[in-house]
Protein backbone atom coordinates (compact mmCIF):
# COMPACT_ATOMS: atom_id res chain seq x y z
CA UNK A 1 0.00 0.00 0.00
CA UNK A 2 1.58 3.38 -0.92
CA UNK A 3 1.58 6.27 1.68
CA UNK A 4 0.22 9.58 1.18
CA UNK A 5 3.06 11.81 0.70
CA UNK A 6 0.68 14.58 1.75
CA UNK A 7 0.19 12.97 5.35
CA UNK A 8 3.80 12.98 5.62
CA UNK A 9 4.77 16.67 5.17
CA UNK A 10 2.35 17.47 7.71
CA UNK A 11 3.92 15.06 10.06
CA UNK A 12 6.99 16.11 9.54
CA UNK A 13 5.81 20.10 9.95
CA UNK A 14 4.23 19.63 13.13
CA UNK A 15 7.15 18.03 14.75
CA UNK A 16 9.43 21.07 13.81
CA UNK A 17 6.58 23.08 15.00
CA UNK A 18 6.67 20.97 18.34
CA UNK A 19 10.34 20.95 18.99
CA UNK A 20 10.55 25.01 18.11
CA UNK A 21 8.17 25.63 20.96
CA UNK A 22 9.87 23.47 23.35
CA UNK A 23 13.06 25.19 22.98
CA UNK A 24 11.27 28.75 23.00
CA UNK A 25 10.02 27.85 26.29
CA UNK A 26 13.24 26.69 27.80
CA UNK A 27 15.68 29.86 26.21
CA UNK A 28 16.48 32.36 28.38
CA UNK A 29 17.04 35.95 27.69
CA UNK A 30 21.04 36.82 27.65
CA UNK A 31 21.67 40.09 29.48
CA UNK A 32 23.68 43.32 28.56
CA UNK A 33 27.24 42.64 27.96
CA UNK A 34 28.68 43.51 31.40
CA UNK A 35 25.68 42.70 33.58
CA UNK A 36 25.53 40.18 35.46
CA UNK A 37 22.04 38.33 35.83
CA UNK A 38 21.04 38.88 40.02
CA UNK A 39 23.22 42.35 39.53
CA UNK A 40 21.57 45.08 41.07
CA UNK A 41 21.06 48.39 38.57
CA UNK A 42 24.09 50.79 39.18
CA UNK A 43 22.78 53.77 40.96
CA UNK A 44 22.07 57.10 38.97
CA UNK A 45 24.76 59.71 39.60
CA UNK A 46 22.82 62.45 41.67
CA UNK A 47 25.29 65.33 39.79
CA UNK A 48 26.37 65.59 36.21
CA UNK A 49 29.19 67.36 37.65
CA UNK A 50 32.52 65.42 36.83
CA UNK A 51 34.26 63.94 39.79
CA UNK A 52 36.83 66.72 41.70
CA UNK A 53 40.60 65.68 41.12
CA UNK A 54 39.52 63.97 37.92
CA UNK A 55 40.14 66.97 35.76
CA UNK A 56 43.34 68.05 34.39
CA UNK A 57 44.60 71.71 35.98
CA UNK A 58 43.30 74.72 34.17
CA UNK A 59 43.25 78.52 33.91
CA UNK A 60 39.73 78.69 35.63
CA UNK A 61 39.09 75.94 37.95
CA UNK A 62 36.41 73.50 36.49
CA UNK A 63 33.13 72.91 38.59
CA UNK A 64 32.70 69.33 39.95
CA UNK A 65 31.54 67.18 42.49
CA UNK A 66 32.92 66.12 45.93
CA UNK A 67 31.21 62.72 47.53
CA UNK A 68 31.72 61.71 50.75
CA UNK A 69 31.79 58.08 51.82
CA UNK A 70 30.73 58.83 55.31
CA UNK A 71 27.36 57.23 56.64
CA UNK A 72 25.53 60.25 55.39
CA UNK A 73 26.53 59.46 51.64
CA UNK A 74 26.42 63.08 50.64
CA UNK A 75 27.24 64.98 47.58
CA UNK A 76 28.91 68.22 47.38
CA UNK A 77 28.66 70.24 44.09
CA UNK A 78 31.31 72.60 43.89
CA UNK A 79 31.01 75.88 41.23
CA UNK A 80 33.10 78.89 40.76
CA UNK A 81 31.02 82.19 40.79
CA UNK A 82 32.76 85.65 40.44
CA UNK A 83 35.73 85.08 42.42
CA UNK A 84 33.63 82.86 44.94
CA UNK A 85 33.18 79.37 45.77
CA UNK A 86 29.23 77.97 46.27
CA UNK A 87 29.01 73.99 47.57
CA UNK A 88 25.37 73.09 47.13
CA UNK A 89 25.02 69.95 49.27
CA UNK A 90 22.73 66.98 48.09
CA UNK A 91 21.45 63.96 49.68
CA UNK A 92 21.66 60.22 48.10
CA UNK A 93 18.61 61.10 45.23
CA UNK A 94 19.90 64.20 44.68
CA UNK A 95 17.86 66.55 46.26
CA UNK A 96 19.21 69.80 47.46
CA UNK A 97 19.86 70.60 51.35
CA UNK A 98 22.25 73.36 51.81
CA UNK A 99 24.19 75.61 50.09
CA UNK A 100 27.50 76.87 51.28
CA UNK A 101 28.79 80.09 49.86
CA UNK A 102 32.53 81.50 50.28
CA UNK A 103 32.46 85.25 48.11
CA UNK A 104 35.96 85.76 48.07
CA UNK A 105 38.55 83.12 47.43
CA UNK A 106 41.85 83.59 46.60
CA UNK A 107 43.77 80.08 45.87
CA UNK A 108 44.12 77.75 43.52
CA UNK A 109 43.42 75.02 45.97
CA UNK A 110 40.46 73.12 45.39
CA UNK A 111 37.63 71.70 48.72
CA UNK A 112 38.21 68.25 49.67
CA UNK A 113 36.67 66.31 52.09
CA UNK A 114 38.11 64.68 55.33
CA UNK A 115 36.57 63.45 59.19
CA UNK A 116 39.04 65.81 60.93
CA UNK A 117 37.51 65.29 64.42
CA UNK A 118 37.16 61.08 63.60
CA UNK A 119 33.69 61.18 64.37
CA UNK A 120 32.66 59.17 61.29
CA UNK A 121 31.59 62.71 59.22
CA UNK A 122 33.22 64.31 56.76
CA UNK A 123 34.35 67.89 57.31
CA UNK A 124 33.68 70.35 54.41
CA UNK A 125 37.24 72.21 53.86
CA UNK A 126 37.57 75.33 51.39
CA UNK A 127 40.75 76.97 50.75
CA UNK A 128 40.05 80.63 50.51
CA UNK A 129 43.24 82.44 50.70
CA UNK A 130 46.78 81.55 49.78
CA UNK A 131 49.85 83.39 50.84
CA UNK A 132 53.71 83.03 50.46
CA UNK A 133 53.87 79.35 52.25
CA UNK A 134 50.30 79.16 54.17
CA UNK A 135 46.72 78.36 53.16
CA UNK A 136 43.53 79.74 55.12
CA UNK A 137 40.96 77.47 55.21
CA UNK A 138 37.33 77.65 56.16
CA UNK A 139 36.22 74.33 57.99
CA UNK A 140 32.00 73.26 57.74
CA UNK A 141 31.46 70.83 60.25
CA UNK A 142 28.50 68.22 60.65
CA UNK A 143 27.86 65.25 63.36
CA UNK A 144 25.69 62.82 64.08
CA UNK A 145 22.67 62.11 61.44
CA UNK A 146 22.84 65.82 60.60
CA UNK A 147 22.47 66.86 57.38
CA UNK A 148 23.38 70.92 57.84
CA UNK A 149 26.58 71.86 57.95
CA UNK A 150 27.68 74.96 59.88
CA UNK A 151 30.68 77.23 59.70
CA UNK A 152 32.76 75.63 62.27
CA UNK A 153 35.90 78.80 62.25
CA UNK A 154 38.97 79.39 59.86
CA UNK A 155 42.40 77.56 60.27
CA UNK A 156 45.39 78.78 58.42
CA UNK A 157 48.96 76.49 57.40
CA UNK A 158 50.46 74.14 54.76
CA UNK A 159 48.25 71.21 55.92
CA UNK A 160 45.48 69.80 58.35
CA UNK A 161 46.14 66.42 60.08
CA UNK A 162 43.84 64.84 62.81
CA UNK A 163 46.48 64.40 65.84
CA UNK A 164 47.32 60.86 67.79
CA UNK A 165 45.64 62.31 70.41
CA UNK A 166 42.09 63.30 68.83
CA UNK A 167 42.49 67.11 67.77
CA UNK A 168 42.92 68.23 65.16
CA UNK A 169 46.49 69.92 64.02
CA UNK A 170 47.44 72.91 61.80
CA UNK A 171 51.23 73.09 60.41
CA UNK A 172 51.83 76.87 59.53
CA UNK A 173 55.03 78.12 58.14
CA UNK A 174 56.34 81.14 59.65
CA UNK A 175 59.27 82.21 58.29
CA UNK A 176 63.18 80.40 57.47
CA UNK A 177 63.47 79.13 60.96
CA UNK A 178 60.21 78.57 62.58
CA UNK A 179 57.06 76.36 62.44
CA UNK A 180 53.83 76.43 64.73
CA UNK A 181 51.64 73.59 65.10
CA UNK A 182 48.19 74.52 66.31
CA UNK A 183 46.49 72.00 68.24
CA UNK A 184 42.38 72.71 68.19
CA UNK A 185 39.09 71.10 69.08
CA UNK A 186 35.56 71.01 67.96
CA UNK A 187 33.16 72.21 70.37
CA UNK A 188 29.43 71.28 69.32
CA UNK A 189 30.25 73.00 65.48
CA UNK A 190 32.79 75.16 66.32
CA UNK A 191 36.68 75.18 66.64
CA UNK A 192 38.48 75.80 69.47
CA UNK A 193 41.80 76.42 70.21
CA UNK A 194 43.71 74.04 72.80
CA UNK A 195 47.40 74.92 72.44
CA UNK A 196 50.14 75.58 69.74
CA UNK A 197 53.78 74.00 70.03
CA UNK A 198 56.28 76.18 68.37
CA UNK A 199 58.94 74.28 66.83
CA UNK A 200 62.49 76.24 65.76
CA UNK A 201 64.84 75.58 63.99
CA UNK A 202 68.59 76.02 65.66
CA UNK A 203 71.59 77.40 63.51
CA UNK A 204 74.93 75.71 64.09
CA UNK A 205 76.53 79.25 63.14
CA UNK A 206 77.21 78.21 59.53
CA UNK A 207 74.26 78.58 58.51
CA UNK A 208 73.07 75.04 58.49
CA UNK A 209 70.47 73.04 60.52
CA UNK A 210 71.82 71.42 63.96
CA UNK A 211 68.89 70.94 65.89
CA UNK A 212 65.69 72.17 66.68
CA UNK A 213 63.77 72.77 69.94
CA UNK A 214 59.83 72.69 71.14
CA UNK A 215 57.97 74.96 73.31
CA UNK A 216 54.37 75.09 73.97
CA UNK A 217 51.61 77.76 74.77
CA UNK A 218 48.49 77.74 75.85
CA UNK A 219 45.87 78.97 73.58
CA UNK A 220 42.82 78.80 75.88
CA UNK A 221 42.24 75.35 75.91
CA UNK A 222 45.58 73.80 77.91
CA UNK A 223 42.72 73.04 81.03
CA UNK A 224 40.33 70.54 78.67
CA UNK A 225 43.55 68.55 78.13
CA UNK A 226 43.63 67.98 81.57
CA UNK A 227 47.74 68.35 81.71
CA UNK A 228 49.92 71.41 83.00
CA UNK A 229 52.23 73.12 80.76
CA UNK A 230 55.19 70.84 81.09
CA UNK A 231 52.82 67.91 81.30
CA UNK A 232 51.72 69.58 77.45
CA UNK A 233 54.66 70.02 76.52
CA UNK A 234 56.09 66.80 76.75
CA UNK A 235 52.60 65.36 74.90
CA UNK A 236 52.25 67.66 72.23
CA UNK A 237 55.90 68.23 71.23
CA UNK A 238 55.68 64.61 70.34
CA UNK A 239 52.57 64.50 68.19
CA UNK A 240 54.00 63.22 64.90
CA UNK A 241 52.63 66.60 63.12
CA UNK A 242 55.50 68.53 65.32
CA UNK A 243 57.97 65.75 64.74
CA UNK A 244 57.60 66.39 61.22
CA UNK A 245 59.29 70.00 60.88
CA UNK A 246 61.77 69.03 64.17
CA UNK A 247 65.35 68.41 63.07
Amino acid sequence: MRRNPTIGVLALAAALTVTACARHDTARPVPPTGITPGMPTPARPVSNLPPCGDIASASTPPDCVLQSRDSAGLAFEVRHLHGGITITVLDRTGNQLQTLTEPDTWTPAEPHLRDLDSNGRDEVIIPVYGATSNIRYVIYHATGDATRFQRAGELSGIGIDTSTTGYVAVTAHDGYAFWNVGFWVFDADLLKPVVTAHVELLDDGTGKVSGSKCTVTDEGGLGRTGLDLDQAGTQFCAEPAVARVMR
